[in-house]
């Protein structure tokens, strides 16, 4: 096929030691497929390919910190894509604050397809503004001149990015469902619902990969996720107190690292937080990668997301993958035992009645199907070439 897709992925190409999430995971993933595929010509921007300076780790930066990054990010891959003729390629949008200048692109007739990891919109309402406004309502605030910039790479972003995007790829339909009420100017055939699977887990890892030693007969609980506020780990520590574990031993993984805005300040809340907890053995494992976390998704028996907010949770996909009990709050990401995880007491009677069932029998993982995400995501970069006017 003679298609050039340029991915502009702010967070691709960083190494694994870095804590950057499921955007992260996303990239690295379909680079790897892709690459090995090859359904098309690819050219990845990201900061290593366009030779963008970091003072210090990305996870580390403060928001205007990291809002600068992406002014910066959006320049440097604006300018790259521009040099490519707009009849023969097609660009794909890894987040959109991080993004290059939709509107720019899209005056200058290139077909672009966005990934949204997160609705950046709603986040903001939800995290910044606590539910006082509705998303819809926030969305339709169109006096992008008179806001400050990191604003602007909400809200002016976003919208310019549905206006000019061809196709937007989404991970779940709450999503999807939500980006229409924001915009009811967008076309629904506009969305795609592509939900994410990684096949790196399915790969064979042993014991001696995990933090530290597990006796087995112990129940064998993680959380896997950056820690940062969204993330609600401090549920499961609020809830453990409460928590029978009917004599059974058990153990609590909390995997990630402290990451972007307020990160630091929330680990240290966490950790405060588990000190005095004597009915588990709490552990705080750091940004797991490779086979350790290949390890730690094998031995859990039940997996846990208290997350304020989820897209989608590739990690929930992970570890039900791994046959791994799940419990989740009410987010787009949502499987398994539901439940409000910011009840303490309804938490700690959901742990106690699955630790109740003892060890979890596990799937072989040999015969999982890797995930179709990648070859579906190529035929709808092709389509969006082929329908060009």
């Amino acid at each position: 096929m003679n298609l050039e897709v340029l991915y502009s992925a702010a967070h691709a190409e960083f190494p694994d030691t870095e804590p950057l999430g499921g955007g992260k995971a996303v990239a690295d993933y379909l680079i790897r497929e892709w690459q090995a595929s090859k359904p098309f010509s690819l050219a990845v921007l990201s900061p290593k390919s366009l030779s963008i300076p970091l003072s210090k780790p990305l996870a580390q930066l403060s928001e205007l910190q990291y809002a600068r990054f992406c002014r910066e990010f959006e320049r440097a891959a604006t300018t790259e894509i521009l040099k490519r003729d707009p009849q023969h390629c097609v660009v794909l949008g890894n987040d959109i604050s991080e993004g290059p200048n939709f509107r720019t692109l899209g005056e200058r007739g290139y077909r672009i397809a966005t990934i949204f990891h997160v609705d950046v919109v709603e986040y903001f309402t939800r995290f910044y503004l606590h539910n006082l406004i509705r998303p819809e309502t926030a969305a339709r605030f169109h006096w992008f001149g008179l806001m400050p910039d990191m604003l602007r790479l909400v809200f002016e972003k976003q919208y310019q990015c549905v206006r000019n995007s061809h196709r937007i790829i989404v991970p779940s339909a709450p999503m999807k469902d939500t980006i229409l009420r924001c915009y009811p100017w967008c076309p629904a055939e506009k969305i795609v619902v592509l939900p994410w699977g990684d096949v790196s887990i399915h790969s064979c890892a042993t014991s001696s990969s995990l933090p530290s030693p597990v006796a087995d007969d112990e129940i064998v609980v993680i959380t896997l996720s950056r820690l940062s506020p969204e993330k609600g780990i401090e549920r499961l520590l609020a809830a453990l107190p409460h928590l029978s574990t009917q004599g059974k031993k058990v153990r609590v993984f909390i995997c990630g690292a402290a990451a972007y805005m307020k990160g630091r300040a929330y680990e240290q809340k966490l950790r405060r937080l588990a000190g005095p907890i004597t009915t588990t053995r709490i552990e705080f494992a750091g940004h797991v990668v490779g086979q350790e976390k290949t390890a730690l998704l094998h031995r859990a028996d039940i997996f846990l997301s208290p997350s304020r907010h989820e897209s989608y949770g590739l990690t929930i996909a992970e570890a039900l993958s791994a046959g791994c009990r799940v419990i989740s709050h009410q987010h787009y990401g949502a499987q398994g035992e539901v439940v409000d995880c910011a009840d303490p007491r309804a938490l700690a009677a959901t742990l106690g009645t699955m630790i109740s069932m003892g060890r979890t029998i596990k799937p072989d993982l040999a015969s999982l199907e890797p995930s179709r995400a990648a070859g579906e995501l190529a035929r709808i970069l092709a389509d969006c070439h082929a329908a060009r006017p």
